[in-house]
């Protein structure tokens, strides 16, 4: 895991950086809101609907943590003026968790900061507006992250409409389990009572073992039908016999070639 926090003023370059160094990488994930919601949207101007904006949130925190939890680099753009304790303070979180950190500081003259913001006219969008955002959101990631250090993903299935994802994670002392798919989007657990659920957050039910939770993802999902991305070594004997089950109970259907090439 590492976090790179690419900081410095209005005007220096920090998106045009991301986009150049980062950009199109398939190990980076670039959290900026802004930028997810002009990717999702079309334009800067969804940051100003505040639906569309939760949306934007919900997507960054997901694919960010999902990130972080696979081992790869999340790219953070940061305003700074002087007064950065959320910074500090995300930087401190990061490293108590083992997280490798990287601070590129950019910085240029004032008058040439102020030509570029000038120029780039609808097409800019300034970080500092989203500077608290960017604070206490990551800050909940790495809160997350935190919590879900003891984490597998116990296989991951693809279909046509996206990605089904199947995990452990420890709680306390005790094993748990649950589903999710792309369609979630930002993910939390069911609260104990109603009022302590958020709007705009997907819950997921959690299980208790894996047998538990597997008989209800192949309630809900077809999944030896979809395509096997990974499936976790400690866990493939119980798909192993889930699969030959569901090829006694599915005679007319040829076996799927590339479930039988992961689990053999």
């Amino acid at each position: 895991m590492k976090v790179t926090f690419v900081i410095g003023p209005s005007g220096v370059g920090k998106s045009s950086l991301i986009e150049r160094e980062y950009a199109g990488r398939r190990e980076v994930f670039i959290f900026n809101i802004a930028r997810k919601a002009k990717e999702l949207f079309g334009s800067y101007q969804a940051m100003e609907d505040g639906d569309m904006e939760l949306q934007a949130i919900n997507a960054s925190c997901s694919e960010a943590f999902m990130a972080l939890m696979e081992g790869k680099e999340v790219v953070v753009e940061y305003y700074t003026d002087g007064f950065d304790d959320g910074l500090f303070a995300m930087t401190k979180k990061a490293k108590s968790l083992g997280v490798r950190i990287e601070v590129i500081a950019l910085t240029c003259d004032v008058d040439e900061a102020w030509n570029r913001v000038q120029k780039a006219g609808s097409a800019y969008f300034p970080s500092a507006r989203i500077k608290e955002d960017t604070e206490f959101i990551f800050m909940g990631i790495l809160e997350d992250v935190e919590f879900n250090l003891d984490f597998d993903r116990i296989c991951e299935i693809g279909g046509e409409g996206g990605t089904i994802s199947f995990f452990r994670f420890k709680k306390g002392s005790q094993d748990r389990f649950f589903f999710t798919t792309d369609e979630n989007g930002y993910f939390d657990f069911e609260p104990d009572y109603e009022f302590e659920k958020k709007e705009g957050v997907n819950y997921i039910e959690e299980f208790d073992n894996f047998k538990e939770a597997f008989t209800a993802l192949l309630d809900k999902y077809p999944i030896f039908g979809l395509v096997p991305l990974e499936v976790h070594s400690r866990y493939k004997s119980e798909f192993r016999s889930a699969y030959q089950h569901y090829l006694r109970g599915k005679q007319a259907l040829q076996a799927n070639q590339k479930w039988n090439f992961y689990l053999n």
